[in-house]
């Protein structure tokens, strides 16, 4: 008999246990967050006889999400506009060095930025280095939570930053000269030379 109930117990539903107090825990599905589509980091190839409208690069963004979603909107907001953008450069640390690398990438922007701050509080800095001059030209800046910045940078960087960028572009495809090598001045002359040969 008793094994008849123990039978009986074990093949009744779950709800049944339910109903007299037994717990009785469903399953729930765990909810696994997907990492953001991170193709954008990826420079596109140049298609053979597509012209480019410009080559920009686009540097890390200090205090960035980990998935760097600013930076991301400022790439994509640029590859729109028919620009040639890297995100796999690094900076340099002179003005001369950008225009070196300028000179030997036919790089016409750079563009640098940082996120300080949290929440409704985060402010985001755009700047924009020339690659002729080697020198900061413009900058923008946006606030707000990182949504929000993204959705800002989505709609009007092209507006507040566009005609720089092209501006630049255009500069750097006119044909220029290469910075001039240093000056050499050689300590000693021909007239330093004769006036001790005369002395001894």
């Amino acid at each position: 008999m008793l094994r008849l109930v123990v039978v009986s117990l074990l093949t009744l539903p779950a709800t049944a246990f339910a109903s007299w107090g037994v717990p009785y825990l469903p399953r729930h599905r765990v909810a696994r967050s997907m990492a953001p589509d991170q193709s954008w980091l990826q420079d596109v190839p140049e298609r053979p006889g597509a012209r480019s409208r410009g080559k920009v690069a686009v540097f890390t963004f200090e205090g960035d999400d980990v998935y760097q979603p600013v930076r991301a909107a400022v790439v994509k907001s640029l590859r729109r506009r028919g620009l040639n953008v890297t995100a796999n450069l690094r900076p340099v640390d002179s003005a001369a060095q950008y225009r070196e690398l300028s000179h030997a990438l036919s790089m016409a922007v750079y563009v640098e930025g940082d996120v300080t701050g949290e929440g409704a509080k985060q402010t985001a800095v755009i700047r924009l280095r020339s690659g002729t001059s080697g020198q900061r030209i413009a900058s923008a800046r946006f606030v707000g939570p990182t949504a929000k910045i993204v959705g800002d940078v989505n709609r009007t960087l092209s507006t507040r930053l566009g005609p720089t960028v092209m501006r630049s572009c255009t500069s750097v495809s006119k044909p220029r000269a290469r910075e001039r090598a240093p000056l050499l001045i050689d300590a000693g002359s021909p007239v330093d030379s004769h006036i001790a040969g005369n002395r001894s």
